[in-house]
């Protein structure tokens, strides 16, 4: 085996650690949300209002994201909340479908963090992305790792 195979696999490792260390990272933090979020307890809220937006991205022009504003109150207190779900804020396809699901004067349960209720959700439940993240990187493991020991021991 010659320097280039050597380094051309341990490039595909490098790569393969980079991508894992940022899907990982994201599923990790997501997840720990969505634990912290199970035990919060609830209050009912009014939607104030609830829209997409679009914004720019490089390799699409427009990414379409929900926007969903809410209001709510915590032993008297009012609060605004904007979060849907736990985790990183999250546009694409599914955007108009949030919006459906929470129009404009729409009665919802806000689910808070009691210890800064400011903090709030309007669902806790571990979002579909990190089902799709998880996905994504075992086909790109197998599919990397598999390439690395094919230039490591058969070229």
């Amino acid at each position: 085996m010659d320097n280039e195979n050597i380094i051309v696999a341990l490039a595909i490792c490098g790569s393969l650690f980079i991508f894992d260390a940022i899907f990982l990272g994201i599923i990790f933090f997501t997840r720990r949300k969505v634990a912290q979020a199970a035990s919060w307890p609830s209050t009912m809220g009014t939607v104030t209002s609830s829209r997409i937006e679009l914004r720019s991205s490089s390799e699409s022009g427009s990414t379409p994201y929900p926007i969903v504003n809410y209001a709510y109150q915590v032993m008297g207190q009012p609060y605004q909340g904007a979060k849907v779900m736990p985790g990183p804020e999250k546009g694409g396809s599914g955007a108009r479908k949030v919006v459906e699901r929470y129009p404009a004067g729409a009665q919802v349960m806000v689910y808070y963090n009691p210890e800064k209720p400011s903090e709030a959700l309007l669902e806790r439940g571990t979002p579909g992305f990190v089902r799709l993240f998880w996905i994504i990187l075992i086909i790109l493991d197998i599919f990397l790792c598999g390439l690395g020991a094919v230039l490591f021991f058969a070229l």
